[in-house]
């Protein structure tokens, strides 16, 4: 039975398991410290120092490059799978409190070279409390080295990398290099039984595939015969990895990609026919569909991943866990007796993606050592289902993954045991997983919202449109689409059905989290909300404005937008001009006095069947009027239809507002008289859209994406991804455009380059 009612279990449940684990008792109960033995994990793998060069776009055929000015190459930067898997273990594995409790001992094994940097590695191992006693040195080869190129606006990089002692440094092993001029003699060579011997000591053993596929079977073979958990990270070469070691391993790890690829290195001509028990496989298999298909998205393709699953399985792998990037994790348990899910975790508060180099290691290492807590009974403590204890595993897992991305370098990223308990005390793991849009290993600093009440179009793309007629079943739909990580509500539209904590704990079902509160009043104001005539009914506007704040903060976001569709006029001499904006002024002036911990944004709108003249009618009036209001927490929410109807540029429009823009509303139009189209994001004005993201880089926008768009004939799960993949495709053509020449063409007022410019970058999109 797939356990997806067990996912959104509090991470805590899971430290404060590995905490219970050492031992330590009030009542004077022996610590695992003190025991005959403390648990220790053996990491066999590559190591490598790398060398980052910083440059303004990846050079073509033939062509040299210099470093971006004022930059110098950063060196000597200790990497590679194992020994980032390695220290990552050490840091998961202690406290640095105080008490310095220790859960398990690290080791690792590897290669270093004959060269300098082998000192380098050996002092990254040691300092962060990892034993080398069983590495080797090779006479002959140097370090494992990488070179990357990384363009720094974007974050891409290119690497090359010479794999030096981690490939050729294993001839005692028995691996053959033909360049070798000292190869070892049979006798000089460790046999099984030595193998044996090494790695007896240890708990668990973690491999990966940048070492020799010869020394990891013989680990993992030695390992099998003493009941030591094996687990294999597939990241590496990409190899046929035979029968004989896929059986040694206990957990296969691949991503996405890596699962595709090996899976096709496999044949199976019995595939196809049925077996004893394949009834029961395929009941297990479309549960696990129709369980976790919703959750991933349309883009995410579940048959296909459990497919090759079972191609590996057949061949001869047990679990295979399955990494997905922003997606979440997946475990195909040994037969497919069952399936889980664990969604991603997301960022805490106020952190942004900075580089994503480390994240697997991270999570394979936070598994691993989850996994081993299992064997000393801390987790039957509290909970009694196997599918339980691997769910925590894969959670704490996701939890070192994500706080990796929010440093920069492999290394130097890895979080400790108290970063990941820190994440839990502040709350944080309350917060369910927030998907972030576009590939696996596409860093990316904004999460994306998309309008609810788009969900209610083409109905007949849903199995039961009869169960698509409130926003809960809205949002139900809305978190199929993958990439999508927060909603924003319409109040008091959205809220007659149910309250604000009755959506929170939809939110929470859905993995998803509430971006901003919107008011749209309701016709009763048609005559004006902040505007109206009727000094009671002006009263009320702004109370209904007010609770919006309270809904937002039982939602758990911080963020109220307004957007009235009556304040204003539709003919000359109906209003008194001055008297209408002091009242909007007056307005906002009280609701930013009454909650200062809401960020409260105006988003103003030109013209519109309800109102032929807004109060507010322009980027330029809206920045007036956040002077005359005069309050750190007042802000604006542009709209690009809005922009674009009120004939503005958008870039410019963002420009202009700066740090005042508290959020940005994305669609397109055809700009027709007082229509606002509502159409996909850079579809009709692709340059427009590509200067408004760029805008958005310079002023070092912080809030969310959201698309206020209007699929009316289109799948509306389908648009939101499509838009999403968009914006992305935007946001990295703008990040790769050459700031020298942009500063060339400003300072010339050069038209045609700046064409030529955009061409080149919309071309990249």
């Amino acid at each position: 039975m797939i356990q997806s009612v067990k996912l959104f279990r509090f991470l805590l449940l899971s430290i404060s398991a590995i905490i219970t684990c050492s031992g330590d008792s009030s009542s004077g109960g022996q610590t695992l410290s003190s025991q005959k033995t403390i648990r220790s994990i053996l990491v066999a793998g590559s190591l490598n120092v790398d060398t980052f060069l910083p440059i303004s776009r990846f050079p073509s055929s033939g062509e040299n490059l210099t470093l971006l000015p004022n930059t110098h190459p950063l060196v000597d930067v200790p990497g590679g799978k194992g020994c980032n898997q390695a220290i990552a273990c050490a840091k998961l594995s202690s406290s640095t409190q105080q008490t310095q409790q220790k859960i398990l001992r690290v080791a690792f094994l590897g290669q270093f070279g004959n060269d300098s940097a082998s000192q380098i590695l050996q002092s990254a191992l040691t300092s962060n409390n990892v034993n080398i006693d069983l590495c080797g040195k090779s006479k002959q080869h140097p370090s494992g080295r990488g070179y990357v190129m990384i363009v720094p606006d974007s974050g891409e990089v290119s690497a090359v990398i010479s794999p030096g002692s981690n490939f050729y440094g294993w001839s005692k092993w028995g691996v053959k290099n033909p360049t070798d001029n000292d190869q070892q003699q049979p006798n000089e060579l460790l046999t099984d039984d030595e193998i044996k011997q090494m790695i007896s000591p240890h708990s668990l053993l973690q491999l990966q595939c940048e070492i020799p596929d010869l020394v990891n079977k013989r680990l993992a073979s030695a390992a099998n015969k003493l009941n030591i958990p094996v687990i294999l990270d597939v990241g590496g070469e990409d190899r046929h990895m035979d029968r004989e070691l896929l059986q040694c391993c206990d957990y296969l790890i691949p991503n996405e990609t890596e699962l595709e690829r090996l899976a096709g290195h496999y044949t199976d001509e019995n595939e196809n026919e049925r077996q004893q028990g394949d009834d029961k496989i395929e009941t297990t298999v479309q549960q696990a569909i129709d369980d976790i298909q919703p959750l991933v998205g349309q883009s995410l393709h579940v048959p296909t991943l459990l497919q090759h699953a079972k191609r590996l399985q057949k061949n001869g792998a047990n679990n295979v866990l399955i990494t997905l990037g922003s997606h979440g994790s997946l475990l195909v348990k040994k037969d497919l007796s069952s399936v889980l899910y664990q969604p991603s975790c997301p960022l805490p508060s106020g952190s942004r993606v900075v580089d994503e180099t480390g994240a697997g290691d991270c999570y394979r290492a936070g598994f691993a050592v989850a996994l081993l807590q299992q064997q000393c009974g801390s987790y039957k403590d509290v909970i009694d289902d196997d599918d339980e204890i691997l769910l925590h595993c894969m959670k704490f897992g996701s939890a070192a993954g994500a706080l990796a991305v929010t440093k920069e370098g492999a290394v130097p990223s890895i979080p400790t045991l108290d970063d990941v308990k820190a994440l839990s005390a502040n709350g944080e793991a309350a917060m369910k997983c927030i998907p972030r849009g576009g590939a696996d290993d596409d860093a990316f600093p904004f999460m994306f919202g998309s309008r609810i009440n788009s969900m209610k179009d083409r109905l007949d793309l849903v199995s039961d449109s009869s169960s698509m007629s409130s926003p809960r079943d809205w949002l139900r739909r809305q978190a199929t689409i993958r990439g999508l990580g927060c909603v924003d509500f319409n109040y008091p539209q959205h809220f007659h059905d149910w309250d604000a904590k009755e959506a929170k704990q939809a939110l929470d079902e859905a993995n998803l989290v509430a971006g901003a509160v919107c008011l749209r009043y309701p016709s009763t104001f048609a005559r004006g909300a902040m505007n109206h005539p009727d000094p009671k009914l002006r009263r009320e506007a702004i109370e209904i404005t007010k609770q919006a704040a309270e809904v937002a903060k039982i939602l758990g976001c911080s963020e109220v937008v307004v957007w009235s569709a009556y304040d204003g006029y539709d003919y000359p001499f109906q209003v008194d001009y001055k008297d209408k904006w002091n009242q909007i002024v007056e307005a906002f002036q009280e609701c930013c006095d009454a909650y200062p911990d809401i960020k409260w944004s105006l988003e103003f709108k030109p013209t519109d069947e309800n109102t032929r003249f807004f109060t507010v009618p322009s980027t330029g009036a809206a920045m007036l009027l956040l002077k005359d209001i005069d309050r750190d927490n007042m802000g604006l929410t542009l709209d690009m239809g809005h922009m674009l109807m009120a004939g503005e540029n958008p870039g410019q429009s963002i420009a202009m507002v700066g740090d005042k823009l508290f959020g940005i509303q994305l669609n397109d139009g055809y700009t027709r008289l007082a229509a606002e189209d509502g159409m996909m994001f850079g579809s009709v004005h692709p340059s427009l859209a590509l200067e408004a993201m760029y805008q958005l880089r310079q002023i070092d926008f912080k809030g969310h994406l959201y698309f206020d768009t209007f699929p009316q004939r289109s799948d509306p799960v389908k648009e939101a991804e499509y838009n999403i993949q968009r914006v992305k495709d935007f946001w990295n053509a703008a990040g790769r455009m050459s700031k020298s020449e942009l500063e060339r063409i400003a300072s010339e007022h050069d038209a045609i380059g700046a064409l030529e410019l955009v061409n080149q970058s919309l071309r990249e999109c």
